[in-house]
């Protein structure tokens, strides 16, 4: 068959040349074909693009010079004389992405966006080799990643974390109603190994995604496969096989692609195994006997024993296994209208809660609190059905029907130290999801609209189970176990208007209402003796922008945005116990909303990249953890144990400020360097305490060399310290076990990795993170970041 094909294509590519002059352009390292390379005449008027296969026509070039442009790659020109060319264009060190997807859910040029985008291609995917979605963006330099435990990665966008930033996979809104305000694992359910790209935006994304983008919008897009531009099936595949020493990871990933004229196809299976995670063994600057894991509890003879441990850089039980599988298909109706479908599954072993595991009774002690704390298996399938129509008339010149449903199922199991029965509190969300999003071009001017809906139905159920006997008892479940509903709908416009050719106006207004229903058959667990939750609320949202292009190289940008987060089920409708504290529903919680405002200047050539930006945000009725009361009471009973009774409230305001700096440029041939630091920080304005999701300096600094088939980087990636008096007293107190006596020291690590092309369908990655092996841990993580950890990866591709 794959004989009879290349037989096929050939003849075909035999005859179509035959007929017309072509450009083939392929890539000098790899000599793989290279798709929308954009070729023009010197007289500027005659224009074309290559196809997927590297093919372009140019028959209609009169004789001259012609030059091919393309993003990721070196500009060339050649003297066409009306023969084929064929073309190898030198790949640039860094590239700098000129379309812009995100910002209104359509393509857009850069230079007309005024608002802080970050975009990750999938070279840079494939050369960082991340084991995670979250590794993704923290390797990135720009995004700041927590970690509770190994199976998990929470981003920390300018200030806000969890349920304050959004997720988006291929246009669909991950978040839903159960989404915490504590850290968030739901990321590593995204295959880094089966994007084409993601994207960041940084600060207020409600005007086009709605609730919860307060902090910005984590965009990702998997793998589409292209339309074959002649009769020819275009199939093609990929293979990665993967091994790190840190936690002896195993990951194999496979995809393939069909293409034609009318049919594409693509499925994507990765499966990744983890062992317990080795941390550094050098402590130094803060780290001296630091989290080390002396002892872990095991079931000897049916009882809890403490176990020391042999190595204390060794965090037991934090291992866990994931399983991601895509399929998407998509079928061409008319030359216009296209009819897409995409089934999306992940799902996990158990996740141990590695923080909580180590938690002991007292500060001082080495008697650990939980027996066992773990996440069960975190399932996550998505079916996704688009409709795109690509016809102009009056009313639109693209529009796309977006139809989708969620079914997401957790677990969380726990046990204390000596007792015999462990707490089961399982959570299942079925998601629906419905949007029209639609774009108007006009003569210097676009028009993005649409309307949005999502519902969610939650079931959520609570158990004790005896270990030794099976014994079954009840227990309060972790929201309201008659179930609970929460309901958004939405239209919003945003209109980009070219004032001049340098100056840009970007506007948006948005109108959302939301409600929320929950009943519980356990009176008490609402709080204050209500059975019931009602909350109806709604928010406008607004945007300006201005993107001023002084000339060809420098930009200045500015924008002003609201946001906001109305409250879900686990703001309002969650009871659960931590530490010394009880923490309880609030059924008079009130949305947050935000104002923020920034200002960026860009340098940006053809070998340099030159940004900076600053932003202030100020947050009304900010949802924190605070003090409470429960029926009249700031303390309850809880097993005989008196606890302090706390609560989502709304705090009055709070502000968030911050900014970053971005530096790129090729300094000489083959050599590059880069550099990113960014730093946020804010306080809860009526209390005068820190906010917990602000983050210390952090950013990354690399030098990279690249010669045809090799590339090499070698970086430095670092975190500055944070005092205690720059964290949160709710959380420094009550979770003691995360940080030292002086807070969360600063740390940074040496880092080198390599890519060598062997051939055109090899490819080998390797490298060493952490070359010192130091000890250390991102701010507010839970578990100790992996120690000297030697990374290889083999690549093959058909």
């Amino acid at each position: 068959m794959r004989l009879k094909l290349k037989f096929t294509a050939l003849l075909f590519l035999a005859t179509f040349i035959s007929f017309s002059q072509n450009a083939l352009i392929v890539d000098d390292a790899t000599g793989k074909p290279i798709a929308d390379v954009f070729i023009y005449h010197e007289n500027k008027n005659d224009v074309a693009y290559t196809n997927e296969k590297g093919l372009a026509d140019i028959s209609i070039f009169p004789k001259g010079l012609v030059f091919f442009q393309h993003p990721s790659f070196h500009q060339q020109s050649v003297a066409y004389l009306g023969n084929d060319l064929k073309l190898a264009l030198k790949e640039k060190i860094m590239s700098f992405n000129e379309v812009i997807i995100s910002a209104n859910k359509w393509e857009q040029e850069e230079e007309s966006v005024s608002q802080e985008i970050m975009t990750v291609n999938k070279r840079t995917i494939q050369f960082q080799n991340p084991q995670t979605s979250a590794d993704l963006l923290a390797g990135t330099g720009q995004v700041f990643v927590q970690k509770s435990q190994l199976g998990g990665g929470s981003p920390k966008i300018r200030g806000f974390a969890a349920n304050s930033v959004l997720m988006v996979v291929d246009g669909v809104r991950m978040n839903n109603a159960i989404f915490r305000s504590g850290n968030l694992q739901n990321i590593i359910n995204i295959d880094a190994n089966a994007l084409e790209s993601s994207e960041v935006i940084f600060g207020p994304g409600s005007v086009i995604y709605g609730s919860d983008a307060l902090g910005g919008v984590m965009d990702f897009h998997t793998i589409e496969p292209k339309w074959s531009s002649d009769n020819i099936v275009d199939v093609s595949g990929n293979a990665l096989a993967r091994y790190s020493t840190a936690a002896n990871e195993r990951t194999g990933h496979v995809d393939v692609s069909v293409g034609q004229k009318r049919f594409t196809f693509f499925h994507s299976t990765t499966y990744t195994a983890l062992d317990d995670l080795r941390a550094g063994a050098k402590r130094s600057g803060g780290y001296e006997g630091e989290f080390e894991r002396k002892f872990y509890v095991e079931r000897i003879n049916g009882e809890d024993q403490l176990v020391s441990n042999s190595d204390v850089n060794i965090q037991k039980f934090s291992g866990y296994n994931l399983f991601n599988t895509i399929s998407k298909a998509k079928y061409r109706l008319t030359s216009d209208i296209d009819l897409s479908y995409g089934f999306y599954y992940s799902t996990t072993s158990d996740i141990p809660r590695y923080d909580n595991l180590t938690e002991t009774i007292t500060p001082d002690s080495d008697s650990l609190a939980s027996a066992e704390w773990y996440y069960g298996p975190q399932d996550w399938q998505m079916h996704n059905l688009k409709l795109n129509f690509y016809q102009p008339n009056a009313l639109f010149d693209q529009a796309r029907l977006t139809l989708a449903y969620q079914d997401f199922e957790e677990s969380r199991n726990d046990r204390n130290f000596g007792d015999d029965r462990l707490r089961v509190r399982t959570e299942k969300v079925g998601m629906y999801s419905a949007a029209l999003d639609l774009d108007k071009s006009f003569a210097k001017s676009n028009l993005y609209y649409g309307l949005d809906f999502y519902y969610n139905d939650i079931e959520s159920e609570g158990y004790r189970r005896n270990i030794e006997t099976g014994e079954i008892t009840p227990t309060s479940s972790r929201y309201p176990d008659g179930g609970s509903d929460f309901t958004s709908l939405a239209a919003y416009a945003s209109y980009v208007n070219e004032l001049t050719e340098q100056v840009t106006f970007n506007s948006g207004l948005r109108y959302n209402t939301i409600s929320l229903k929950a009943t519980t058959t356990d009176e008490a667990a609402i709080t204050n003796n209500s059975s019931e939750l009602d909350l109806r609320n709604s928010a406008l949202n607004g945007s300006l922008g201005l993107a001023i292009n002084l000339n060809d190289i420098n930009k200045i940008s500015y924008n002003i945005s609201t946001g906001f987060r109305s409250p879900n089920v686990d703001d309002v409708g969650k009871v659960f116990d931590v530490g010394s504290s009880l923490v309880v529903p609030n059924p008079d919680l009130d949305p947050e909303y935000s104002l923020s405002y920034e200002v960026a200047y860009q340098r940006k050539s053809d070998h340099s990249l030159f940004k900076i930006v600053a932003f202030h945000s100020r947050l009304y009725d900010a949802i924190v953890d605070g003090p409470f009361t429960l029926n009249g009471n700031s303390t309850a009973t809880i097993d005989g144990e008196t606890l302090d009774v706390f609560a989502k409230v709304n705090t009055g305001d709070a502000e968030i400020y911050g900014g970053s700096l971005i530096y790129t440029a090729e300094v000489a041939p083959n050599w590059a360097v880069s550099k990113t630091i960014s730093y946020t920080g804010g306080k809860d304005i009526t209390n005068n305490e820190p906010l917990r999701h602000t983050t210390p300096i952090f950013g990354k600094a690399s030098i990279t060399f690249q010669d045809k088939k090799l590339r090499s980087e070698f970086y430095v990636e670092y975190n500055g310290d944070r005092d205690p008096d720059d964290i949160p007293s709710a959380e420094f107190d009550r979770k003691s076990y995360l940080y030292t006596a002086e807070g969360s020291p600063g740390w940074y690590t040496l880092n080198i990795k390599s890519s060598y092309q062997f051939t055109e369908h090899i490819n080998v990655n390797a490298g060493v993170e952490n070359l010192l092996d130091k000890h250390y841990r991102p701010y507010s993580s839970g578990i100790s970041a992996p120690g000297r950890n030697f990374i290889v990866a083999v690549r093959a591709n058909i």
